[in-house]
């Protein structure tokens, strides 16, 4: 089975088109760039998500939903797949 048909990437394309794919992309890559610093995605995540407080408080679901994502596939196939996955599940 693939990851794209697990329950929480089916979640995220309901977002498409409703999210601003560029904006979403940024804040993957300063995930990722920080990520490569750390090693540990949760504190990636909160690193970047303390630089866009009002826009994560806006959509807090789906940046949730962003979180369970990486936290929970960056350990299987790696950070950087699980953003492409989840930036080709958003366009």
């Amino acid at each position: 089975m693939s990851i794209l048909n697990e329950e929480e990437f089916r979640l995220l394309r309901q977002y498409r088109g409703k999210v601003d794919t560029s904006l979403i992309e940024k804040i993957l890559d300063e995930i990722e760039e920080d990520f490569e610093k750390s090693h540990n995605i949760s504190s990636s995540i909160i690193f970047v998500y303390a630089n866009y407080l009002t826009l994560i408080k806006q959509n807090k679901e789906f940046f949730d939903l962003l979180s369970k994502i990486l936290q929970k596939y960056s350990p299987k196939i790696g950070a950087e797949n699980v953003i492409q996955l989840i930036i080709n599940s958003l366009k």
